[in-house]
């Protein structure tokens, strides 16, 4: 009679952090890139779901992250009203939020107006006192595309800043890249 093979535990499931962001930033892959190489080996990442199931409420599902994760990721660059609502959620739902901007970040106001070729205004550089202004109390973080291992340090000392002492928090050693 052969034996029994024994039953593999299942590894426990990583804790995750949810990303708010708006998807019309390019630069966006490049920060996922860097949240990645901070918290890859400790955290899954969780986000908006990209498209709607038939029959499931993307709402529904956005609150599920919400309420689920350990903590979040803002990243204001674009500056989007469903950024903002994510940011919003976060914070009614009493999880710490590590905020970031791209240091030449813009509203993006052709997604307002549906793409349109040219609305003959400028889109105005994000300033957070003006059009956020609700967050000065809060600690954000400026990040710049041209700087990777500065913005990867960023983050690290951000979420260290944020979490520290609090629960869900796993100590991270500083990445080096």
């Amino acid at each position: 009679m052969p034996r029994k093979a024994k039953a593999k535990a299942a590894a426990p499931a990583k804790p995750f952090y949810f990303l708010s962001y708006s998807t019309g930033e390019p630069q966006i892959r490049l920060f996922i890139e860097c949240l990645e190489i901070v918290f890859g080996k400790h955290f899954e990442l969780g986000k908006t779901p990209s498209s709607l199931t038939p029959g499931e409420s993307q709402h529904k599902a956005i609150l599920t992250s919400v309420t689920g994760c350990t903590f979040g990721v803002v990243c204001l660059d674009g500056l989007r009203p469903n950024v903002i609502y994510e940011y919003g959620a976060l914070r009614g739902a009493d999880r710490p939020v590590l905020i970031f901007k791209e240091a030449i970040a813009q509203v993006d106001i052709a997604h307002l107006f549906g793409g349109v070729a040219s609305l003959g205004v400028l889109p105005p550089a994000i300033d957070l006192d003006k059009q956020f202004s609700n967050t000065k109390d809060f600690f954000y973080e400026t990040w710049s595309r041209f700087e990777i291992k500065q913005t990867v340090k960023k983050i690290w000392d951000a979420y260290d800043k944020a979490l520290k002492g609090k629960t869900g928090y796993v100590a991270i050693s500083e990445p080096k890249l």
